[in-house]
C-alpha cells in the first residue's frame, strides 16, 4: 500500500525589479483615484498596493468595507491589499476572515495568510492547513517558509508524504523542526 501524497507546486515568482506604478504620486491623489467609482477596480488596485506599501493608516478601514461587499472582486481586492500591508494585525484579521468563510473561500484566504505568515501565527495556521493536508496537489507559490513548513508538519501528522515540485525556499525542513506544534490550543470557529 502506498503512502498518500500531497504535491507542493511552486512556480517561479515574477520579478519585482520594476518601480511601483504610483510611487511618485501623493497619498491624497491615490485616495481620489481609489474613491473614483468611474475607474474600474482593476485600475484602482495598484493605488491600493502603493498605499499599503506606505502603511497608510486609513487603508485598514477601507479594506474592511471591501470585505463586507457582496462583490467577490472587491472581497479579493481587500485580501490582496491586506496581504500587501502584511502586519501582524492583518494576519489576525485574515485568520478571522478564514474562520467566517465557507469552503472555497477558506482556501483562498488560507493562501493569502500563507504569503505573510510568521512564526507568531503558527498555531492558528496549523489548524487552517488541516483542511488541505490531504492527497492531491496544492500551489504554494509565494508562501513563506514558515507556512510551507507548517503544512508539511500537518501532513506528517496525518501520514501524508509531501513532494516538492518547483523551487521551494531552502531550509523548509529546518522550519518544521524549529516551529513544530504538538497540540495547538487555538481553535477557529466553524
Amino acid at each position: 500500500m502506498t503512502q498518500p501524497q500531497l504535491r507542493l507546486l511552486s512556480r517561479p515568482s515574477l520579478s519585482e525589479d520594476h518601480t511601483p506604478l504610483h510611487v511618485d504620486i501623493d497619498s491624497a491623489r491615490l485616495w481620489d483615484l481609489i474613491f473614483d467609482e468611474k475607474v474600474h477596480l482593476v485600475l484602482r488596485r495598484p493605488a491600493l498596493v502603493e498605499l499599503a506599501r506606505r502603511q497608510d493608516p486609513k487603508l485598514m478601514d477601507y479594506c474592511e468595507s471591501l470585505l463586507e461587499s457582496d462583490d467577490y472582486e472587491e472581497w479579493l481586492t481587500a485580501l490582496t491589499t491586506l496581504t500587501a500591508i502584511g502586519t501582524n494585525e492583518v494576519v489576525d484579521r485574515l485568520i478571522l476572515v478564514y474562520a467566517h468563510s465557507l469552503n472555497d473561500d477558506r482556501r483562498v484566504v488560507l493562501s493569502y495568510v500563507a504569503k505573510i505568515l510568521t512564526a507568531e501565527h503558527i498555531k492558528p495556521f496549523s489548524i487552517m492547513v488541516r483542511e488541505v493536508a490531504c492527497s492531491g496537489e496544492i500551489d504554494v507559490t509565494g508562501w513563506t517558509k514558515v507556512a510551507i513548513a507548517t503544512l508539511q508538519d500537518a501532513c506528517k501528522r496525518f501520514g501524508i508524504k509531501t513532494i516538492i515540485d518547483g523551487r521551494i525556499p531552502e531550509s523548509v525542513e529546518t522550519e518544521v523542526e524549529s516551529h513544530s506544534i504538538d497540540s495547538p490550543t487555538t481553535t477557529l470557529e466553524r
